[in-house]
């Protein structure tokens, strides 16, 4: 698809602020399924989820047997992941925030909820269209000097409706401006009233047969959760 070149646009920011909170909320709790594949093995993690606000999240995995108890903890700019099998708590590092979460194509970044796309970026509206139930934005997103992401750009495609903003697709390029990997969002459906993407695949361009899809089964937005849940204390405690 051509894309038009546009004036900066000032609601490009808010449109991706808007698009990256939609599945998050104020708050949230969510159970989903993960299913990693490549050419050599597949399979399928069930986790549970929660977030508050931009800098807390906990993940705990329910299954496989293997790595059931499982957590990765964050706490505004520290993350720490808990492996019961060892009975260690590991300190991640920010220099691993981009790695590989669990073996997947999505980092920790990504699992954890960041909001680097929103903060450690410019945005600029590429070209908008019409689309069946609202508006269809392109925004390119440009690392501001000196921010610690990796991508060198990302071109994030939005629907903008009347209620609300939905993520479509977002493409992630290298420095020298290859694309690494896309993610799209399908399956839009009436969680938590709010109407959100259920399904989230994340493809590797380099290596295509690879694919992670993320399957949300259930979803609660803006719900009270206490700061004191997300702690050491709590990613520990054996699953119910």
């Amino acid at each position: 698809m051509a894309v038009r070149l546009c004036a900066q646009d000032p609601g490009a920011t808010q449109i991706i602020d808007e698009a990256n909170k939609l599945l998050r909320g104020s708050s949230s709790h969510a159970r989903l399924s993960m299913n990693i594949r490549t050419p050599k093995w597949e399979r399928t993690l069930e986790i549970e989820a929660w977030n508050k606000g931009r800098a807390q999240s906990l993940l705990r995995i329910h299954a496989p047997a293997k790595e059931q108890g499982n957590g990765t903890l964050r706490k505004e700019k520290e993350i720490w992941n808990w492996l019961p099998a060892v009975e260690r708590v590991i300190k991640v590092p920010p220099s691993m925030l981009h790695n590989s979460w669990m073996g997947s194509d999505f980092t920790y970044e990504d699992i954890i909820k960041a909001d680097s796309i929103v903060k450690d970026y410019t945005h600029r509206t590429l070209n908008k269209k019409p689309a069946n139930e609202g508006e269809l934005y392109i925004i390119l997103a440009t690392p501001k000097a000196d921010a610690p992401v990796v991508w060198g750009k990302v071109i994030f495609t939005a629907l903008k409706t009347e209620n609300s903003v939905i993520p479509v697709k977002e493409e992630d390029y290298s420095e020298r401006g290859e694309l690494i990997r896309t993610v799209e969002f399908f399956d839009i459906k009436n969680m938590s009233g709010k109407r959100v993407p259920t399904r989230v695949e994340c493809r590797p361009q380099k290596r295509p047969d690879h694919k992670t899809v993320l399957l949300y089964r259930s979803l609660e937005l803006d719900l009270t959760i206490p700061d004191i849940f997300f702690s050491l204390s709590t990613v520990q405690k054996p699953l119910p």
